[in-house]
């Protein structure tokens, strides 16, 4: 498990901040990787070894933009009982279709190989992608856990937003940006190999694909639907998230029905890798409860 606790001692050299793309973090590397074709597009799954094989409990990690399912190996703990899923929606998307309406229709295509019904785990980008899916498909959804949710740009804050574009700026700049973009999306407590995990993966992402999820959030606003949901949902927020404030996630549970809100006062945008402990009893406890 990850956590502020695993912070590597006074004198130990942390894993570089802008590592090369093959460079798998420690804590990270162990995840059996599996490659599906859905669509004629290579889709990356990761799974826990000895992980849940139980098809009623599939939870399908969704995770935010430019990350991988890679960014949920913190919630390894909830693998024991839970089958996770860790998905990485395809590094390019056909021009004919925006990249969230592609994810939309490999996540639902027969390639994808998902059970009839599964739950959803989205981060950022990802619960943007969860909301519209289960929008679309609301009798595939058990249940749904929305983090640091994106529901419209109206309520997302601009500025860092535009920030987290510099992670595609050319070599010498990402140099210099990276540690900065990677604070404000993960926070103080975000360990050095998470950040270096985000970096890395992010820079497999091409400058043109990155521009059109980006252009993704710039065009959504779900708020008028989110009254449409009707499956559990699970809405967790960090404190300190520079992205997304925390009454845009107190206005997405609002307009949820019935769905439920938990703040972690010390986390950033990505709690699950900040914050895991607290992180895996909230959603482990709610899942389980709503996959049986």
């Amino acid at each position: 498990m990850l956590d502020a606790s695993s912070r590597p001692p006074v004198g130990h050299r942390s894993p570089p901040l802008v590592p090369d793309v093959e460079d798998i973090q420690s804590g990270y590397e162990h995840l059996l990787h599996e490659e599906r074709m859905v669509r004629g597009t290579p889709v990356r799954l990761f799974t826990f070894p000895r992980g849940s094989l139980a098809a009623t409990r599939t939870v399908v990690c969704l995770p935010g933009l430019g990350a991988s399912g890679r960014s949920f190996a913190p919630m390894e703990p909830l693998a024991e009982e839970l089958r996770l899923l860790l998905w990485t929606p395809p590094l390019r998307t056909p021009a004919t279709h925006t990249p969230l309406l592609w994810n939309l229709a490999v996540l639902n295509h027969p390639e994808a190989a998902l059970p009839e019904r599964f739950a959803l785990v989205g981060s950022s980008y990802g619960s943007l992608l969860s909301i519209a899916y289960t929008l679309a498909h609301p009798e595939r959804v058990k249940a749904l856990v929305l983090v640091s949710p994106v529901a419209s740009v109206r309520r997302i804050r601009r500025l860092a937003l535009t920030l987290s574009t510099l992670v595609r700026s050319p070599k010498p700049m990402a140099y210099l940006m990276a540690p900065t973009v990677a604070r404000v999306l993960g926070g103080l407590h975000l360990p050095p190999e998470g950040r270096a995990e985000i970096v890395r993966e992010a820079r497999r992402l091409s400058s043109m694909e990155l521009l059109r999820r980006l252009r993704d959030v710039l065009a959504a606003d779900l708020l008028p639907r989110l009254h449409e949901l009707q499956v559990p949902t699970l809405i967790i927020q960090g404190g300190r998230d520079l992205l997304v404030p925390t009454r845009a996630a107190r206005d997405v549970a609002r307009r949820i029905p019935g769905a439920r809100l938990e703040i972690l006062r010390e986390a950033s945008h990505l709690p699950y890798m900040s914050h895991s402990q607290a992180f895996n009893n909230l959603v482990g406890d709610f899942l389980l409860r709503h996959t049986s």
